[in-house]
């Protein structure tokens, strides 16, 4: 069965034809723009979708989050470079927003915030 995994250490969405650019293609960072690793508490409860040009993110507790995936950010100025592993180079990213970062960090119970690598 086809399954990828858009966010980084998230579990995979399933048995979906997805385009394989979004494999990864979002990472979740601390405040240090860390990587948050793969044994988070409850990175691994969070159920992604997606449905109509939208990654849809749902957790117990939470109300379901949209975000749309092809968004073009033309502000040179919202872009930062993170160090996704030790092993490779840094990758140009953008932040999904104050809200997917509110969403997440209340969930995860720390400060992070979902950036798209563009």
């Amino acid at each position: 069965m086809i399954s990828y995994t858009p966010i980084m250490h998230c579990p995979a969405v399933v048995g979906r034809e997805i385009d394989k650019e979004y494999q990864h293609r979002w990472v979740i960072v601390d405040a240090q723009k860390q990587v948050v690793p793969a044994t988070t508490p409850k990175l691994a409860d969070i159920q992604v979708d997606i449905k109509f040009g939208y990654l849809v993110l749902r957790a117990e507790g939470m109300l379901r989050l949209d975000i749309p995936m092809e968004v073009i950010e033309d502000d040179e100025s919202a872009f930062e470079w993170i160090t996704i592993t030790q092993d490779a180079p840094t990758v140009r990213t953008v932040s999904e927003g104050d809200l997917a970062a509110q969403w997440f960090s209340v969930y995860l119970g720390q400060p992070v915030r979902l950036m798209k690598k563009v």
